[in-house]
């Protein structure tokens, strides 16, 4: 791994809090390929769900370094974090930030 890569790497990684956890979030080419795998459709169509989308895609950024939570575990965060106030948009603001770090998105 070169110096570059080394230091991207931890630059691309986020650390958030949601519903009280506090999480290391990170999005790689390999989170993103399991969020179409298991959608069984590509992400822009899986867009149109917005519940299912929020879940994968928030499930694709925490995975890589909190292996042991599964899909549901992070649709139990998402509804911890809406019945203490928080909002999907929140979420959803919070994976666009991860995969912009990653440099999926250009940065700002």
């Amino acid at each position: 791994m070169t110096q570059i890569e080394a230091s991207r790497d931890d630059r691309a990684a986020r650390d958030v809090e949601i519903a009280g956890r506090r999480l290391k979030l990170r999005y790689t080419v390999n989170s993103l390929c399991d969020v179409e795998d298991r959608a069984g459709m590509s992400i822009d169509r899986l867009m149109n769900r917005q519940f299912s989308a929020t879940r994968l895609l928030l499930w694709a950024g925490l995975c890589r370094d909190q292996p042991e939570l599964s899909v549901w575990d992070v649709g139990m965060l998402i509804s911890d974090s809406l019945a203490a106030g928080g909002s999907l948009e929140q979420i959803v603001d919070l994976c666009a930030e991860g995969l912009r770090d990653a440099g999926f998105f250009g940065q700002e």
